[in-house]
């Protein structure tokens, strides 16, 4: 009598992963990003040289200083203060066209809630700012004032 094999057919490999798989790569195709990842991918000791060559100690210390600065932010006053800016940006070109309105029409506008509230605001942060700028510079061997 012979011997019974002990062959198992070799199992299909998982043909979703693959078809997903295929699918980002073909959507990175259309999108134009597969050949600027390529490229970056290629290209990424002479990125990495460039980005060491300009980035000196002063500039990460700055880096480093302006993160500290936006952990303090509040996500939510920093949205109204960004949907302000867009407003501001579509305002300024339609205030700017034509004639400057008069003294009289500004001391007008004056009178609005939101004019107020504006000045305000520029007013505290200029202020905050100059006060920050009065505050004693750190001196240290690796800090550069100009002469």
């Amino acid at each position: 009598m012979a011997r019974q094999l002990g062959y198992t057919p070799p199992t299909p490999p998982d043909s979703q992963a693959r078809a997903e798989l295929d699918d980002l790569v073909e959507a990175l195709h259309d999108a134009g990003l597969l050949r600027a990842l390529a490229g970056g991918a290629r290209s990424y000791p002479d990125i990495l040289r460039l980005l060491l060559r300009s980035v000196d100690a002063q500039t990460l210390r700055s880096l480093v200083a302006l993160s500290a600065a936006a952990t303090d932010l509040d996500p939510a006053g920093t949205e109204r203060v960004a949907r302000g800016v867009r407003r501001a940006r579509q305002a300024a070109p339609r205030a700017a066209r034509g004639r400057p309105p008069g003294l009289l029409r500004l001391g007008w506008r004056m009178r609005r809630k939101d004019t107020r509230r504006g000045l305000a605001a520029a007013i505290a942060a200029l202020a905050a700012l100059g006060s920050a700028l009065g505050e004693d510079e750190p001196t240290g061997p690796d800090v550069r004032h100009p002469s």
